[in-house]
């Protein structure tokens, strides 16, 4: 239970009342006559009980326009002009006392919470906030608690037939100035985080965009960033900058709870929205604030990443504070999720464009097109209904359409614009564009060289060895880029000038992370293209024209390459590990400071001269780029980033599988991971099993569309370029997948993080550790996510429960003798089981403190994409692997052929911000 708070002082004597120094508003709303405790002054102070109205909307300083010198005490300001008017309005009603005598009675005789009973509804439902005056009126004074300032905005009802829904009928009169309330955000907020499943969600979120499509168009953009848990394009470096201590304080100075009952708070809940939701839920306010509009909430949640410099810490306090006093409700919990990237609300990406692609389709269709439509009904077999049946397929078609144009152009401002004129044209006028990120095809796991035949039969393939590096999209435009220019950088040299941008395989901006390679840039465009091209291959299909014209240019104006950026030693060019990739800072690296020369390995093209190439088959692509971009390295200066073409074997040209075999262990003794088979032509093939679409190893959201064939039905198989798809074209057989570690490890389970996205509710990641026999510590070995089942999740918070049983699984201090490297798990687990975890390779970690003692280091290991097998019932911790064998596995690993030794972390580059082993616990790199 919060802490009680003192009763509202009294308010001073006439002659203390008109000093100007009064800066407290609760003395305006006691009776008079009495004057204030000097020590209920200071405990008034200290805890707040009553907010000020110097936080409502009328007062907000736009944060473009915020100069840090001239920053008032708008508190103090509006306090004052409050009391101005409250003194006016104290003329007699009739029976010797003023209005605002008899509103400060009521506010005595029963709690404030009661005053506000029919203005706002209780936190379980929907948040209505009263509208606030016309922005275009102009400034209004500070309004006094009355029924019209608080009266509500009703509540909306998403959870409705998305076909019999009509935005036409919904109330938008008290919407001030029509804008969108963020309470009707909020509201459909709630709804789709009180259920799991995916048919109400997509109801709910397409009935919300339809009414903002059909009435509300200008806070279209704003509601999907929110939504989005995004609030900028995900390629575009976005940071906040609103850490704990911002927030608590926040919290803290809008709530008036003591440290001690916060901190309470935190280890209860855990969520900094649940933590604010609950801290404000006892606040009682005597001045209703101006409600928050979406628009508002997004502008100034996104101004404060505009702040800089010393006082912005102080700046983006205050904003995050005067937002959480001018919340309600529900809005508070979604306020402070919306701040920290973390909503909840299980509405992941595709969700959120199936519902946008459905709202847009309905909105585009007639009243005649309803005619004659038949209500679902709430239980049983659904009638025949041709009417629906011919909506749902539309809605079905438009869906394909949006998605598809999304992961090719992943910018929902761009996505509005282009829906405005409607469906119809929207990949023309949102293509492929140099400087916007399409999102990266990947490949199906196979478990063995012979299912490669399995499934793809005798369609022509190319087998490319899959390098041990970091997935790259490389843009290159001599033009500079066809969006918007809000990253990327300009090279210049002796060959002119281009611009060049550099996308992660999550579509992160690693421009400032490899100079070098857009130098790389300059020299790919810069250079005289060969003159004899051979045409394609006899056996590929015939080129279209296009594709034809452009194995003819002239020159080379623009690129989309798909690559793997690979740390190669600088005098024999081996291949070294990821790892020394990780020791590059991110931000400001100079070409002068580095130290680990990187190769760019090309396998695909994705658009050529402005002409994209998605559609082209595999062999075109291939063509393409291997004729017109030839490998290139500067021979001055040898640690400058090299060009050159991943090395692969096609199937036209083996005499029998034993030679894909063969090519497969030349690559592993190269350091690659594996194979990544890749069908050159498009052809369909029968299905001998059912088909693992393991989503979990790269996918941890569980994002990416993929397909189960049957067995035995006839599958197409696309050579195409299928972005944000585990096509069945694109088979990865990884040596980790077929063999793994040469042993196992048997390690304890020590702690565990709440899951995200699907795997909300459960535990994962799961912290594991080996037991080092000289300390009897339990050391760190890494996190993992993949090998579980639904299953096996479930019976895990059965057996490690979040409460009622500390001894077993506890929120404070580890249950044992361990370390970790400073990881702090969200719980700490009694260390009493043993997992058998296989994985790719052991290396070098900076986080990870496993072995450090027995390798003589400062640095311990860890294990590449760690798996779990099975739970080791037969072993006791005493028996789980200890540190000094895993040290000895990784001396073994280190003195296979072709094994180039990692640095240490003080031979890597300088500066280093890497803050843990990135490829180490889920997060993959690769194809």
């Amino acid at each position: 239970m919060p802490p009680k708070r003192p009763a509202a002082p009294s308010t001073p004597s006439k002659a203390k009342k008109a000093k100007p120094a009064q800066t407290s508003i609760a003395s305006f709303f006691s009776p008079p006559g009495k004057a204030k405790p000097a020590a209920t002054a200071v405990r008034a102070k200290r805890e707040p009980s009553v907010v000020s109205i110097a936080d409502s909307d009328d007062d907000v300083v736009p944060i473009d326009a915020v100069d840090v010198g001239k920053q008032v005490d708008s508190d103090e300001v509006l306090a004052r002009k409050l009391a101005a008017e409250w003194a006016s309005d104290q003329a007699p009603n009739g029976n010797g006392k003023g209005k605002a005598s008899d509103e400060a009675a009521a506010v005595k005789k029963k709690p404030v919470a009661a005053l506000f009973a029919k203005r706002e509804p209780k936190a379980e439902t929907h948040p209505t906030p009263e509208p606030k005056p016309n922005a275009e009126a102009g400034p209004s004074r500070p309004t006094k608690i009355s029924s019209a300032r608080a009266e509500p905005v009703d509540p909306i009802d998403f959870d409705t037939d998305s076909l019999l829904f009509r935005p036409e009928a919904v109330d938008v009169s008290k919407w001030p100035g029509g804008r969108l309330p963020y309470s009707i955000l909020v509201g459909a907020y709630v709804q789709v985080s009180r259920t799991r499943s995916r048919l109400l969600i997509v109801r709910v979120l397409t009935n919300f965009l339809h009414l903002l499509v059909a009435r509300c168009p200008q806070d279209l953009l704003a509601a999907l960033y929110l939504l989005s848990n995004h609030l900028r394009p995900a390629y575009v470096p976005f940071e906040l900058g609103v850490g704990f201590m911002v927030l608590s304080k926040a919290i803290k100075e809008v709530s008036g709870l003591q440290p001690r009952d916060l901190k309470r708070l935190w280890e209860k809940h855990g969520d900094p929205g649940d933590v604010a939701f609950e801290a404000k839920s006892n606040l009682r306010t005597l001045v209703a604030p101006a409600p928050l509009s979406v628009r508002d909430v997004y502008d100034r949640v996104t101004g404060l990443a505009k702040l800089r410099g010393q006082q912005s810490g102080k700046l983006k306090g205050d904003v995050v504070r005067r937002l959480m006093v001018q919340a309600r409700g529900e809005e508070v919990r979604f306020l402070v999720r919306t701040l920290i990237g973390n909503l909840r609300i299980g509405a992941v990406r595709l969700t959120l464009l199936t519902a946008f692609a459905r709202a847009a389709a309905l909105h585009e269709m007639t009243p005649e097109d309803f005619e004659g439509i038949l209500p679902l009904p709430e239980k049983g077999k659904k009638p025949p209904d041709p009417v629906r049946e011919r909506i749902e397929a539309r809605c079905a078609e438009a869906v394909r359409l949006v998605r598809r144009v999304y992961v090719r152009h992943p910018n929902y401002d761009d996505l509005v614009k282009g829906i405005e004129p409607g469906l119809d044209g929207l990949e023309q006028r949102v293509p492929v564009a140099v400087g916007v990120p399409l999102s990266p095809m990947l490949g199906s796991i196979t478990r063995s060289i012979d299912e490669v035949y399995t499934r793809l039969g005798s369609l022509p393939f190319a087998a490319e060895a899959k390098l041990d590096g970091q997935r790259l999209q490389m843009h290159i435009r001599a033009d500079g880029p066809q969006g918007d220019d809000d990253g990327g950088r300009w090279v210049e040299g002796d060959g002119g000038m281009v611009w060049v941008r550099l996308f992660s395989r999550h579509l992160e901006d690693m421009t400032e992370k490899y100079p070098d390679v857009c130098a790389l840039g300059l020299a790919l465009l810069s250079r005289p293209l060969p003159s004899g091209r051979p045409a394609f291959p006899s056996w590929s299909s015939n080129p279209t024209p296009t594709v034809q014209e452009l194995l003819n240019a002239g020159k080379v104006t623009s690129l989309i390459i798909d690559a793997e950026i690979v740390a190669v030693d600088k005098d024999s060019g081996q291949h070294r590990t990821f790892q020394e990739l990780t020791n590059r800072a991110k931000k400001d690296v100079k070409i002068e400071d580095i130290k680990v020369v990187v190769e760019v390995y090309a396998f695909d093209l994705m658009l050529l001269n402005d002409v994209p190439l998605l559609s082209a088959p595999f062999s075109h692509r291939r063509h393409l780029l291997r004729t017109l971009i030839e490998p290139f390295a500067d021979k001055s200066n040898p640690m400058l980033a090299r060009f050159a073409h991943i090395a692969n074997v096609d199937s036209v040209d083996m005499k029998s599988p034993a030679d894909l075999r063969t090519f497969f262990d030349e690559v592993v003794e190269q350091k690659a991971e594996g194979l990544m088979v890749k069908l050159l032509e498009s052809g369909e093939q029968a299905t001998a099993e059912p088909i693992d679409i393991d989503a979990e190893d790269d996918d941890p959201d569980g994002e990416a569309e993929g397909e189960v064939a049957e067995p035995g039905r006839k599958k197409p198989l696309p050579a195409t370029y299928e972005p944000d798809q585990r096509s069945m074209g694109w088979l990865k057989v990884k040596k980790d997948y077929l063999e793994g570690l040469g042993d196992s490890l048997d390690l304890v389970p020590i702690g565990a993080w709440w899951g995200l996205g699907r795997k909300a509710g459960w535990w994962s990641p799961i912290l594991l550790a080996a037991r080092n026999p000289e300390s009897g510590a339990l050391e760190a070995v890494c996190k993992c996510i993949s090998g579980f089942s639904d299953a096996f999740y479930k019976a895990l918070l059965v057996r490690y429960p979040p409460e009622g049983s500390p001894d077993v699984c506890s929120k404070g201090s580890p249950l044992g003798f361990v370390e970790t490297g400073g990881l702090v798990p969200d719980v700490w687990f009694a260390p009493s089981e043993v997992w058998e975890i296989r994985g790719a390779d052991i290396t070098l970690s900076p986080v990870y403190p496993a072995g450090a003692t027995f390798i003589g280091g400062e640095r311990g290991l860890s294990i590449r994409f760690p798996r779990f097998i099975r739970v080791r019932d037969d072993k006791g911790v005493d028996e789980a692997t200890t540190s000094e064998e895993f040290a000895e596995m990784y001396r073994r690993q280190m003195a296979r052929p072709g094994v180039v030794p990692a640095k240490r972390a003080a031979e890597g580059e300088a500066g280093s911000d890497v803050e843990g082993e990135v490829d180490v616990g889920g997060f993959d790199e690769e194809a």
